[in-house]
């Protein structure tokens, strides 16, 4: 319903990518003393630990950028 869910991804590759909806996706965080590079308006969801693969799964919903959604409005 207007969100896409995304499979398991690396931490960084959230930075890259381009939200123009929201998006709800799964992190995998190996690194958990570094800090994850959110929008400001990004929400973690859920976490837990998944010993097999020795990292965290954090459920993120990332929103558009403020920006992104003016620019829409001008339009």
């Amino acid at each position: 319903m207007g969100k896409q869910v995304e499979t398991a991804q690396r931490a960084d590759d959230i930075a890259e990518m381009d939200i123009t909806e929201p998006t709800v996706t799964w992190l995998e965080v190996s690194h958990p003393q570094q800090p994850i590079p959110i929008g400001e308006n990004d929400r973690v969801l859920d976490s837990h630990f998944n010993e097999q693969y020795d990292v965290w799964e954090v459920l993120l919903v990332a929103l558009p950028e403020e920006a992104d959604e003016e620019e829409e409005d001008e339009e």
